[in-house]
């Protein structure tokens, strides 16, 4: 009957409870990785990376160099022994020119499987793209609304005085529509008001947090702009028109899903369409 409506709805309201827990990360240290090339090569990569830095102030940057020969097991010993809070590197190091346009590379993919350690993606034609100190636009993919209160408050850290953050989560149309099919093999629920009452309850399940998080933020960081919505539609679709729109000039975004699997699917779309801009990934 449709009493198992009223059920949904109440686990919706239960939901919709939940609020942002404001906790800004503290960056005692910052590992940059750089190829190990004349200063004048990696000099520019310190630079990006300092300049995006100015806003969370990071107490101590290393800068270490790899060879081209270098292991990935001791890369990631290095990562061991410095303990840092957040890591800095060019997109596809140590794997030169030819991958440029192919996702993240596979250095990165292996630090995120490996360490728990956020990561900061910088271009790899640092002198060719928009100045990346210059900061004014912030996107943050809020792919889990009721999970996310590192990636917000990771996202507000990166944001100088006057910057506009832009959060922006999407409700997947096709697992919707698949749960709409099984939920029409019952014959006992209206299934126009099973597909009205659910749709409206998973947006506003999303909705509610950002509205959370918006009300928070403009209580601890009143000199940010706040701009948040919801949507449903095709995830990766969705998402990149979402930042083409947005134009900004860093994108944050989780790269672990809710069971703490490696969601690959929005940031290798992102990742291949925005080869310009630097990529917060947590």
């Amino acid at each position: 009957m449709d009493s198992r409506l009223d059920l949904f709805e109440s686990i919706f309201k239960r939901a919709q409870r939940i609020s942002l827990e404001y906790s800004p990360p503290v960056l005692a240290s910052v590992l940059v990785l750089v190829p190990e090339q004349p200063d004048a090569m990696t000099t520019p990569i310190v630079e990006q990376a300092l300049g995006l830095l100015n806003r969370p102030k990071a107490t101590t940057v290393i800068s270490q160099s790899l060879p081209n020969d270098i292991e990935e097991v001791s890369i990631s010993n290095l990562v061991l022994d410095h303990a840092p809070d957040l890591i800095v590197l060019q997109r596809h190091l140590l794997q030169g020119e030819h991958a440029w346009n192919r996702g993240f590379g596979g250095l990165v993919q292996s630090l995120i499987q490996h360490h728990a350690t956020p990561i900061l993606v910088l271009p790899n034609q640092l002198n060719e793209v928009r100045v990346l100190s210059d900061v004014k636009t912030v996107a943050a993919v809020v792919d889990q609304p009721l999970n996310n209160h590192d990636l917000v408050n990771w996202a507000s850290t990166f944001c100088a005085s006057g910057t506009t953050l832009c959060l922006h989560h999407i409700e997947a149309e096709d697992q919707f529509e698949r749960i709409m099919k099984a939920i029409e093999r019952i014959p006992e629920l209206n299934t126009d008001t099973a597909r009205t009452t659910l749709k409206r309850g998973l947006m506003q399940e999303a909705q509610s947090f950002l509205d959370h998080c918006q009300l928070t933020l403009q209580q601890y960081r009143p000199d940010l702009t706040v701009q948040h919505s919801v949507e449903m539609a095709r995830v990766q679709h969705g998402y990149l028109n979402w930042v083409t729109q947005t134009q900004p000039d860093l994108i944050v975004l989780d790269t672990l899903d809710a069971t703490k699997a490696l969601n690959r699917g929005i940031a290798d779309a992102l990742s291949l369409q925005f080869t310009d801009l630097p990529f917060l990934l947590l």
